[in-house]
């Protein structure tokens, strides 16, 4: 649990947008911590520097926030936090990327036309191959039925080709405040060498490793909040 009750936190969601997947995280914080929830719109198809702008306008203005990522999110708080826009405190980022992690399944996922393939009601093997945690497919269900109701697919795409032509390297080496990478060991989305990259460009973040699926805070709150923890008290 975060006992550092005095800092904001910002939580920025996946490709979804919805912040629906931290209600699996926002139970092992502490009532009274500052917390703000990053949402993109359903409904528009935004360009990445809309969506960065999107997010930079939902982030209250005063003490300047510790900001965590995950996936999607990953390179929208990097230009956001490397050009300035959003002044912060510290960055997590959580099984995430800089560049397109797997630009040729990317491409072909896309090509499929995937979220138009998925439906609410997906068998549990989709949930297998991507998830591979029994537990923690049978956590994550039910909120993909409500994020399956509220964003439609042709967004999802639209995000897709995004992740596709995604490439913020040249804003990591413009980062200077402490960063942390929680890498997830057993993602299937996005490959343990995207950390390594953003290292290379970012020489002062720090990588921790998880057990865990791509969606790790959903998997591991507990641990990760605990790493962040530590994080904070070490770094800030």
């Amino acid at each position: 649990m975060i006992s550092s009750r005095n800092q904001h936190l910002v939580f920025m969601p996946g490709m979804d947008g919805t912040g629906l997947s931290f209600d699996l995280v926002l139970p092992f914080l502490p009532r009274e911590a500052k917390i703000t929830i990053v949402r993109y719109p359903a409904g528009k198809l935004l360009s990445f520097d809309e969506t960065v702008e999107c997010a930079a306008v939902q982030i209250p203005p005063g003490d300047p926030p510790i900001v965590i990522a995950e996936s999607f999110s990953g390179p929208v708080a990097i230009k956001m936090i490397g050009s300035g826009r959003v002044k912060a405190k510290a960055l997590v980022l959580c099984a995430t990327f800089a560049k397109s992690p797997r630009p040729v399944v990317w491409r072909v996922m896309r090509f499929l036309r995937l979220p138009l393939l998925i439906k609410p009601e997906m068998p549990k093997r989709f949930f297998k191959v991507v998830i591979g945690d029994d537990k923690l497919i049978d956590k994550l269900k039910p909120l993909w039925k409500k994020v399956h109701a509220q964003v439609p697919a042709r967004v999802m795409q639209h995000r897709l080709k995004i992740i596709n032509e995604i490439d913020v390297t040249t804003w990591l080496a413009k980062i200077k405040i402490p960063c942390r990478y929680l890498q997830a060991i057993n993602d299937r989305l996005v490959p343990s060498s995207c950390a390594g990259y953003i290292k290379k460009h970012l020489a002062h973040l720090e990588i921790k490793r998880f057990d865990a699926p791509h969606f790790i805070l959903q998997a591991e709150p507990q641990a990760c909040l605990e790493e962040i923890e530590v994080f904070i008290k070490g770094r800030i």
